[in-house]
């Protein structure tokens, strides 16, 4: 079988490993001195060996291959056993040496794709093998971790115009292997891609380009998601194992309709095939295990009913078939994306994770059951636009619901302007826990335990609903 030889500087590695992988997803042979075997008669005649065997050699132009002894060597052989040159510009300008060739551009580096003339070149001088078929199924996971640690092909991060949360850390990771943090940024709808350099266990970081947060919907979360996929099927089409955490819980945005967004823009991608040919995995990684317990039960009650689902034996996670696209998709997974229109709780809380089981469980348990989205900016979220995203929130919500038993600025500053925007407004408070003696002549929902919230709140809500 006719190979194809790359020649390179040692300096260009990271592109010549891209070149090697987009080619190789077109079927070609690669064979590549990576290794640099230690300096001997041996290893030269291995080189020599494989391009005097070769069906074509490609040449990466760089300032840093112009000045590269082996690389000249290499074009020497070439040359003198007639192996056809592709030449291909990485850098600086074309060389006069090969002035006589055609050379691609991919001056765009690891964004770069491979030009038709290069393709069709190649075909007529390198054996071309089928395109493996496509991985039958996928294997979806929910893990309890930091995403910067789990081994995978690529992690994925949004970039909203600022770092925040896990693509903040990302980025500090990286910076410290010498990836400044500007090389991470991008323009809503564009993308970077970076070798990790050991700053995650990821071999690869994608920054995919977002609105600013406050303005980041559930239908951009569905299609940050297919777009992921997109993404890496043509710029890392070797990829098999994919890790992302979940978008939108955190600043204001339910956090089951943002998974549920999520997974159908992953589902979008596998129905449309614009995913990386060998993908096996796709893991969602969580660092608060009761959140990721909560998205498990999310998506069991999902999944547990769709026809191509299957789940795994060993472990929490589901198969999914790919050869299923006629299947139908749940009704939630089909509607997900489109809950910008849902009318929608904000909830006010202090800044106090002994409340976080009466948010889940007494609070947002009975606003979902009642077909609400259920939404808060979580305590701590570092919102350059705090107050303003709250504003916003509170604006357009269907009701705003505040607990009250302890006494807090932050609270009462929301409460204050919901009332004046005339949003129906819930309070809540533990028994024996009072609001400041301005509200003492609102109404007011005292409870003991969460399940007395839930039960009560969901009555209390029902009539509001209702009217």
């Amino acid at each position: 079988m006719a190979h194809i030889f790359i020649s390179y500087s040692k300096q260009n590695i990271e592109f010549m490993r891209y070149l090697r992988t987009l080619l190789e997803a077109e079927g070609f042979t690669i064979w590549v001195d990576e290794e640099r075997l230690a300096p001997s008669a041996r290893w030269w005649k291995t080189i020599e060996e494989n391009i005097t065997t070769c069906g074509a050699v490609i040449v990466i132009m760089s300032p840093e291959a112009s000045e590269s002894d082996w690389v000249e060597r290499e074009i020497l052989l070439a040359e003198k056993e007639k192996r056809p040159i592709f030449p291909v510009l990485l850098a600086g300008e074309a060389w006069s040496r090969l002035a006589n060739i055609q050379y691609a551009d991919m001056r765009a580096g690891l964004r770069a794709k491979l030009t038709p003339a290069l393709l069709n070149g190649l075909q007529s001088h390198a054996t071309v093998r089928k395109p493996a078929a496509t991985t039958p199924h996928i294997t979806f996971h929910i893990e309890f971790n930091d995403i910067l640690r789990v081994p995978a092909d690529a992690a994925v991060f949004k970039y909203a115009q600022y770092f925040f949360g896990a693509d903040s850390a990302a980025a500090e990771a990286l910076d410290e292997k010498g990836i400044p943090a500007e090389d991470l940024m991008s323009a809503p709808g564009e993308y970077r891609l970076v070798e990790t350099r050991g700053g995650a266990a990821a071999e690869r970081a994608l920054f995919i380009g977002m609105p600013l947060l406050r303005d980041i919907t559930y239908a951009d979360i569905r299609s940050f998601a297919a777009r992921a996929l997109d993404i890496l099927s043509t710029q890392a089409p070797d990829t098999r194992h994919i890790v992302m955490t979940i978008h939108g819980p955190g600043f204001s945005r339910d956090e089951r309709e943002a998974l549920l967004a999520q997974f159908a823009g992953l589902r979008d991608a596998m129905q449309a095939g614009t995913l990386p040919r060998g993908l096996e995995r796709i893991t969602i990684v969580e660092l608060s295990k009761s959140r990721m317990e909560r998205l498990r039960q999310v998506m069991e009650g999902v999944l547990d009913g769709a026809d191509y689902a299957e789940r795994l034996v060993e472990g929490w996670g589901y198969r999914l078939r790919l050869d299923a696209a006629a299947s139908p998709e749940p009704q939630a997974i089909e509607s997900a994306g489109a809950a910008d229109t849902k009318p929608y709780a904000f909830v006010v809380l202090p800044p106090n994770a002994d409340l976080d089981d009466v948010f889940y469980y007494g609070i947002q348990t009975p606003i979902h059951a009642l077909g609400l989205l259920c939404e808060r900016i979580e305590p701590g979220a570092a919102l350059d636009d705090w107050l303003e995203q709250i504003c916003r929130r509170i604006d357009s919500a269907a009701v705003v619901v505040a607990e009250l038993s302890a006494p807090d600025p932050a609270v009462y500053l929301q409460l204050g302007y919901a009332r004046g925007k005339g949003r129906p407004l819930v309070l809540l408070a533990r028994d024996g826990h009072s609001p400041h003696a301005a509200l003492a002549k609102e109404p007011l929902l005292s409870y003991r335990r969460i399940k007395d919230l839930e039960t009560d709140l969901l009555t209390t809500l029902s009539g509001l609903v209702g009217s």
